[in-house]
């Protein structure tokens, strides 16, 4: 036994802290029904805590737009609409994955080609774009 604790320092150390290894329900002496109901309490305070932090922030962005309802009023700004689009997208995403509409590429500047005839399409409209704009200013040689 010391060849073994000499071959491992941290042997002993390991000994003396409480919580290692073994099971954490050998000594609570709870029966399963007591722990079930333990978890569905521990649930419904994550559940409540969870509606008293929304309810915190609402308040706290409530007080936030009438401040910036003041001053709107006091620098006669209007204020900017949100369309229900917009609206719906806030409540219902929230930032995270892929979203479920499919991008309208139409007329994206970014939009990358689906092949090489479209390419060379693009790239000659953007050339013919650019001369249109210099016009007689520079000469192409």
């Amino acid at each position: 036994m010391m060849m073994l604790k000499m071959m491992n320092p941290f042997g002993s150390v390991t000994d003396s802290i409480p919580g290692v290894g073994g099971d954490k329900d050998e000594g609570s002496g709870s029966t399963k029904e007591e722990q079930q109901e333990q978890e569905r309490l521990r649930q419904e305070a994550i559940k409540e805590g969870d509606k008293e932090r929304r309810l915190k922030y609402k308040k706290q962005e409530d007080e936030r737009e009438t401040i910036r309802e003041t001053i709107r009023e006091k620098y006669k700004i209007e204020k900017k609409e949100q369309s229900d689009d917009e609206e719906e997208d806030d409540e219902e995403d929230d930032g995270f994955g892929g979203s479920s509409k499919k991008a309208d590429t139409e007329g994206d500047p970014v939009a990358l080609p689906k092949n090489m005839t479209e390419a060379k399409a693009m790239a000659d409209k953007a050339k013919a774009d650019a001369l249109a704009l210099a016009g007689d200013k520079c000469s192409i040689q």
